[in-house]
């Protein structure tokens, strides 16, 4: 597989270098799209931290230009359902991951464990656990192959996109669900310094540094930024007195841009995190309920990650036509024990290793960013093609230690068996993809096709150990090819130039693949497929002070890949037969006056199942589909005032609710809940101090369970949400 991965990065860096073409300058109204960072053109300034004049009361809303569809557009333009959340909001709000952001995007859910690597997003129903991303994230134009490197630390962001829906037309990773984007800053030309440092209860700290220099004026820049952070646990394991769930870790990111002229750029970045947290928290369901945040194991494991990455993207702009080429190589590896009988007696402990590289490759060639091609009498099309690829070596091991408590007799051995599951997975995918749009006077028709091919292999190793011999020892190789024609059709047509009404239909597809391990021995699983239907409105009023959107979809989907739980195998993924959801989305922003902003969202989704059989052999049709809130909603105000010149102050408050959910298939236990979060704030040119608290009536809930019981479908375990979080950050800018 290492072969492999070296003739791809080969193969993609000759094909670059001929690939070049002539361009031009970037539009001045509109900036074109960074084919990479999805970002605005290499003569932006823009800077790291805080901008140097606070901001400022105003009645209007700025036009908000997102590249969703890899040209750079306004986002009320857009045909579908998107959400943005710029750096102004995410810095007002204190987001500091994406499960904090998701709380504003209406039917996204993402859920999570004590290991910031299990976090599962959940857009409208289509979402994953273990195995590939139903919902794709992307960083800077490059897909992560698997959730374990979707929950990063959101610094030095510009913007996070969130599109609902499948997105194969556009992206160069297949998206079944819908696309987090994450667009970091671009180096500028100004010299920029920031450090900022944050302290909270559970003696949270965290400091961050930021740096833009520019090297050469107006051709060569450089950014850097990084973060160390650290807590307590907030779960107490009553059996030792300490606190399990601390975290610790350190992430830093470097940029550098090179615009030779004007009309390309080059920008690599970097980055890389190391976190070594403690172990997972997880309890009898009821226990929690009654006492939240406390465990009582007599085992207490870690959950450490170690991650880097970088990419080289290649931007031409051409008179008619631009070109771009994102070549990245990542690598991951965990590391994480636990006890898995989850109580007092020492009865089974888990070891989980996993560790993946792969590298990723996208061309794209378009019609030119700043104008459309005249094909007629008040017609235009824009249009966009591309190729993309991945090579991807996975390892994964899962060993059961049955220890001597568990088997109910003292053993002088510290085990009486050791279950080990080790596998090593080879992915190789490679897809086509485009979409083109024929613009009229009022009316846009868009119609795209996408052709995926992914051949996946595996060898696993299973072996039994007891008593000092090996009493089982088999291995399994397993070689299975996927493949779907996607298409896409859309059509929006414009009322006025502040009215937007669209409607799509949208085919989705995810490759199956294979478990590491499984009941019954069932490691493949089915490629799954859907069909998405939306309908939307788009609007605003009042000189931009007041935007309404709304959306309404419906989804059809077969062979469902759903994440299970066997107390032996641990998580696994089987196919549901069909599953369908239905749903809306509704929101608005209003500026009713100098200084305030107010916003709200609204998410519904009934999502469940058409035909399925669970694990404990009860049939669940009907039912509703596992970690799929009922409904979403988010409701805050903001008020900025004035000091003086360069001082302002504000007051936030925010009120964002999860309605019910099912841990499982079969509907027999489920969890709501609502925080609230508020914040204060002054900030002068070049400073700014804040205090803050999350979760602020310190509700209790359990945000994820499971079954762990082989033959009692009423016994969970779970983990307690974050309590109650409060403190004060600082930052200085230079």
């Amino acid at each position: 597989m290492t072969e492999r991965l070296v003739f791809a990065a080969m193969f993609a860096t000759g094909v670059s270098f001929v690939s070049m073409a002539r361009a031009q300058d970037a539009p001045a109204d509109v900036p074109p799209a960074d084919q990479s960072s999805e970002s605005t053109s290499p003569s932006d300034e823009s800077k790291p931290g805080p901008s140097e004049t606070p901001p400022q009361p105003v009645k209007q809303y700025e036009p908000v230009i997102v590249t969703a569809r890899k040209w750079a557009e306004l986002a009320q333009d857009v045909p579908g359902s998107v959400d943005v959340l710029p750096e102004s909001f995410i810095t007002d709000s204190g987001i500091r991951s994406m499960r904090d952001a998701s709380f504003f995007v209406p039917n996204l859910f993402i859920n999570e464990f004590s290991s910031r690597r299990l976090t599962f997003p959940t857009i409208r129903g289509i979402g994953s656990g273990i195995g590939d991303p139903a919902v794709t994230t992307y960083i800077d134009g490059v897909p992560q192959l698997t959730n374990n490197s979707t929950n990063i630390p959101l610094i030095g962001v510009d913007r996070i996109e969130f599109l609902r829906g499948p997105q194969g037309t556009l992206y160069g990773r297949n998206s079944l669900g819908g696309v987090m984007n994450i667009i970091t800053k671009r180096p500028g030309n100004e010299p920029a310094f920031r450090i900022g440092g944050t302290y909270g209860n559970y003696n949270f700290q965290e400091y961050q540094g930021s740096a833009n220099v520019p090297l050469v004026e107006d051709e060569l820049f450089l950014s850097l930024d990084g973060l160390y952070s650290k807590r307590d646990g907030y779960t107490e394991n009553l059996a030792t007195g300490h606190d399990v769930d601390f975290r610790e870790s350190y992430f830093g990111r470097g940029q550098v841009l090179w615009t030779p002229s004007e009309q390309s750029e080059f920008r690599l970045t970097f980055f890389g995190e190391t976190s070594r947290d403690g172990g997972f928290v997880l309890s009898e369901l009821n226990a929690l309920r009654h006492n939240p945040n406390q465990i009582n194991q007599d085992y207490e494991g870690i959950a450490n990650r170690d991650q880097y990455g970088t990419a080289l993207t290649w931007n031409y702009y051409g008179e008619e036509i631009d070109f771009v080429s994102i070549s990245a190589f990542q690598d991951w590896d965990v590391h994480e024990t636990s006890d898995f009988d989850f109580s007092i007696i020492d009865g089974i402990r888990r070891r989980t290793e996993e560790s993946q590289s792969y590298f990723s490759q996208e061309f794209r060639v378009s019609s030119s960013a700043d104008r459309n091609v005249p094909i007629g009498d008040g017609a235009e099309l824009k249009w966009l093609a591309g190729l993309s690829f991945f090579v991807a070596d996975s390892d994964r091991l899962a060993a059961n230690n049955f220890r001597p408590g568990g088997a109910g007799i003292l053993f002088p051995p510290s085990q009486v068996g050791l279950d080990t599951q080790f596998g090593n997975f080879d992915d190789f995918s490679i897809a086509g993809f485009g979409q083109a749009t024929l613009v009229l006077d009022q009316l846009d028709l868009t119609a795209g096709l996408r052709y995926d091919y992914e051949h996946k292999e595996a060898t696993v190793n299973h072996t039994f150990e007891t008593m000092g011999f090996t009493a089982l020892s088999t291995t399994t190789s397993l070689d299975r090819d996927f493949d779907q024609v996607v298409p896409k059709f859309s059509a929006a047509y414009h009322f006025a130039d502040n009215v937007m009404a669209y409607g799509s239909a949208a085919m989705g597809f995810k490759a199956g693949g294979f478990n590491l391990n499984a009941p019954m021995n069932r490691l493949p699983f089915d490629q799954e497929t859907s069909w998405t239907y939306e309908t939307g409105l788009k609007t605003s009023f009042f000189d931009n002070r007041l935007s309404v959107n709304a959306s309404a979809f419906y989804i059809d989907w077969d062979d469902l890949q759903l994440s299970l739980f066997d107390p032996m195998a641990g998580g696994y993924i089987d196919n549901a037969a069909a599953a369908t959801s239905k749903g809306f989305e509704l929101e608005f922003n209003l500026k009713p006056g100098e200084g305030w902003d107010l916003f709200a969202g609204l998410g519904y989704t009934d999502a469940q199942f058409e035909h399925f059989i669970d694990p404990y052999g009860t049939d669940v049709s009907g039912r509703k589909l596992a970690f799929v809130p009922d409904r979403t909603w988010n409701l805050g105000a903001q008020y900025t005032g004035q000091i003086n010149n360069s001082t302002s102050w504000y007051v936030r408050g925010e009120y964002v609710g999860v309605g019910t959910y099912y841990y499982d298939a079969g509907n027999r236990a489920s969890e709501q809940f609502e925080l609230a979060n508020f914040r204060l704030g002054v900030r002068s040119r070049n400073v700014s101090v804040e205090g803050w608290i999350r979760n602020a009536f310190d509700q209790d809930y359990v945000l994820v369970a499971f079954q762990p019981s082989p033959v009692d479908p009423s016994v969970f375990v779970g983990e307690s949400g974050a309590p109650q979080t409060i403190g004060i950050t600082v930052n200085i800018t230079f």
